[in-house]
């Protein structure tokens, strides 16, 4: 069961619909919701040793204050009190590299974290934590689409399979939302190049029936660029309403590189997403 979720608000857009998503979900596992609001704080130009102005005006153009982080807090709490939840909310203040890397430090103590998508036509600040959350809370993240309006449905739960541990784990993750799903399906893509019988996605079908799930199997072929697409696709053709999939991605230095098709769903989103690392 999910007992407390996180859900990070975004003070720099209209939040109304992540915040009536996250009340829907909390109120499926009788969870306790928490929200929080992150203003980013201005960068020091004298800190920013040779730096032109350009690059402190580029650098600094998203930046929110504390007031807006307030009101997108009080906004939360006036919703979430109505609908007799648990709840408790919070800001947070701090540079944007330092503030992502601290709110994906809180969702570790959380059993879910509820985050928007970026919005590409409203850049931000606050389009980091998606992948900040996703590989460094060690907790599974609901990423919801900006286009997304009203609560969050479960009459049909699409899981992304490719036999990997990130997979697996995104299942495990999932499996309170597959038990008050109406219909499970599995999408296996290139299933016959890549993955073993043992891990097949009729291996899964079998997994989750020791679970009481029942759940089919969708297999076929596509482009490996294409496959982000491809998934979305069937998506809309199924009327899905919640993908399940891994996050993939290595480090390097001191950063992760997204794999293909994780940054492909962050860039395209268009149904709720259940993803774990």
């Amino acid at each position: 069961m999910l007992n407390d979720i996180l859900v990070h608000l975004p003070v720099d857009r209209p939040a109304e619909s992540l915040i009536d998503c996250a009340i829907s979900v909390a109120k499926l596992f009788d969870a306790h919701l928490d929200g929080i609001a992150c203003a980013y704080q201005p960068i020091n130009p004298a800190i920013v040793v040779g730096a032109s102005a350009a690059y402190f005006a580029d650098a600094t153009q998203y930046n929110t204050d504390l007031d807006l982080a307030a009101q997108r807090l009080d906004q939360f709490e006036i919703a979430v009190r109505s609908s007799g939840l648990l709840h408790g909310g919070r800001t947070l203040c701090d540079s944007p590299a330092l503030a992502n890397q601290t709110l994906s430090e809180i969702s570790r103590l959380y059993d879910l974290s509820i985050v928007a998508q970026a919005d590409r036509a409203r850049p931000s600040h606050h389009d980091a934590l998606p992948e900040a959350v996703l590989f460094n809370s060690g907790q599974p993240m609901l990423l919801m689409p900006y286009i997304h309006t009203g609560p969050l449905k479960l009459d049909r739960v699409l899981i992304c399979w490719d036999g990997s541990r990130p997979a697996a784990r995104a299942v495990r993750d999932a499996t309170p939302f597959l038990h008050k799903a109406a219909q499970i399906e599995i999408v296996a893509i290139n299933e016959d190049d890549d993955v073993p019988e043992e891990l097949s996605s009729d291996a899964l079908v079998a997994h989750l029936a020791r679970h009481d799930l029942a759940a089919s199997a969708n297999k076929f072929a596509c482009e490996p660029a294409n496959i982000h697409s491809a998934i979305l696709s069937l998506a809309a053709d199924t009327s899905a309403d919640l993908l399940v999939m891994g996050g993939y991605g290595h480090s390097r230095i001191r950063e992760f590189v997204l794999g293909g098709v994780t940054r492909g769903m962050f860039k395209s989103l268009t149904v709720p997403a259940l993803m774990s690392h």
